[in-house]
C-alpha cells in the first residue's frame, strides 16, 4: 500500500536509503554506479529533512502557545476595558465636556490594532481627569486599577507582535520543510528506480528496501 501520511512517507524513505547499505544489496547497487557517495547524499538529505520536520512541529507549537497567551490576555483586557468604560460613561453622564475629552460615545475601531490604541488613549485621557476620578475610588476605580488596565493593553500589543512573529517563523519552517521533502522525494524516486534495475535478477531483495514485489 502506498504511504499516505508524512510519517509513513518518511519511514519508506528511511528504509529505501539506509537499507541500500545492506550487505546483499550494496554490491548490486555499486555495480550500476550507486556508490557510497550517492547513498551518503541521501542519508544527509533524509537527516536534514527530518530535522526540518521536527523544527516545523516545534514552530507551530510555539505559534499555538503564543496565540493562546494573546487571546487569554485579550479577553481579560477587553473585560476590564469594557467595565471601566461603562462605569466612566455612567458617572460622567451629566458632564458633556468631560465626555468629549474622554471621547465617550466616539466610534471605536473594529480592527484589533485600532481597538488597542483606542483603549490606551482612553486610559491616558482618564488619568488626566484627577478631579473626576477622586470620588470614583469608592467604586474601586483607583489609580492602580487604571494603571494596571492600561499596562495590560500595552502588554497586549507585545503579545500580538510575538504571536505574529511566531506565525511567520512557522510559515517559513513549513516552506523549508516542504522544499526539502520535495528534494527527498525526488531523490528516493530516482534511487528506487535504480534499485529496481540493479536488483532485477533478485527482486526479492527489494523487500529489504521497503519496495513491495508482486509474487
Amino acid at each position: 500500500m502506498r504511504p499516505t501520511t508524512l510519517a509513513d512517507k518518511l519511514e519508506s524513505y528511511r528504509l529505501l536509503i539506509f537499507n541500500s547499505k545492506d550487505a546483499e544489496v550494496k554490491p548490486l547497487l555499486n555495480a550500476i554506479g550507486v556508490d557510497n557517495a550517492y547513498i551518503t547524499q541521501g542519508i544527509a538529505l533524509y537527516t536534514e529533512t527530518t530535522d526540518l520536520v521536527d523544527t516545523q512541529k516545534k514552530e507551530y507549537q510555539e505559534q499555538s502557545l503564543a496565540y493562546d497567551n494573546y487571546f487569554v490576555a485579550k479577553d481579560a483586557a477587553d473585560d476590564n476595558y469594557t467595565r471601566t468604560y461603562k462605569l466612566v460613561k455612567v458617572m460622567s453622564r451629566n458632564d458633556k465636556d468631560l465626555q468629549n475629552r474622554l471621547k465617550i460615545g466616539s466610534e471605536k475601531s473594529t480592527a484589533i490594532e485600532g481597538w488597542i490604541e483606542d483603549g490606551i488613549d482612553f486610559y491616558n485621557l482618564l488619568q488626566n481627569e484627577t478631579a473626576f476620578l477622586a470620588p470614583l475610588v469608592k467604586f474601586k476605580l483607583t489609580a492602580n486599577r487604571i494603571n494596571a488596565e492600561a499596562k495590560a493593553l500595552q502588554d497586549l500589543k507585545t503579545l500580538r507582535n510575538q504571536a505574529t512573529q511566531e506565525k511567520g517563523q512557522a510559515q517559513e519552517a513549513t516552506r523549508l520543510r516542504n522544499e526539502n521533502l520535495d528534494d527527498l522525494a525526488d531523490y528516493c524516486t530516482e534511487l528506487k528506480a535504480l534499485a529496481q534495475l540493479a536488483l532485477e535478477s533478485q527482486p526479492q531483495l527489494l523487500e529489504k528496501l521497503g519496495v513491495l514485489v508482486r509474487s
